[in-house]
């Protein structure tokens, strides 16, 4: 498999599987967007799947022919399984954006695959984005509850709680 840097556009050989689970290692417990793609070289037949998710974690395997396999921290019902691909792209030159590889694969009939996953940041990034009821505990909502179901009609004091 070929690893192809866009950052001064070089392209080297995979050096071992241990590297590859080094770079992929970067994405585990990140949420990560992901595109699947396939479409005929000359750009027709094309479709494309796109989803977000936290990747719990990842393997590669080398057998007869190398499998990765990208597992969802959240659904175990969830994964990206790549067979084989031919390269491995890395996305390094863009500063601010998330890091990104895209797995390529060439299939008879000049037919491209393409695997592309973006780090979209810490899982626990996301938890930033939650609103402020949910991240109170049990004990204060029951307290939050009480409150305002407690205060009086012309009162109009917003509802007390501290964070945990």
């Amino acid at each position: 498999m070929k690893i192809i840097y866009t950052r001064g556009n070089r392209t080297e050989t995979l050096a071992s599987i241990s590297t590859l689970r080094k770079i992929l290692g970067r994405f585990v417990r990140h949420r990560v967007f992901y595109e699947v793609s396939s479409r005929n070289k000359r750009g027709h037949e094309f479709f494309s799947t796109k989803n977000t998710f936290v990747v719990g974690s990842i393997e590669v395997v080398n057998r007869d022919y190398l499998t990765i396999t990208i597992f969802d921290a959240h659904n175990p019902t969830h994964s990206i399984e790549v067979l084989n691909p031919s390269a491995l792209r890395i996305y390094d030159e863009t500063m601010g954006k998330g890091f990104a590889i895209s797995f390529l694969s060439d299939s008879p009939g000049d037919v491209e695959s393409r695997c592309y996953l973006r780090d979209e940041g810490d899982e626990s990034d996301g938890i930033a984005e939650k609103c402020e009821l949910e991240k109170i505990s049990l004990p204060q909502l029951f307290e939050y509850l009480d409150d305002i179901t407690t205060q009086s009609v012309g009162t109009r004091a917003g509802p007390r709680f501290s964070r945990p």
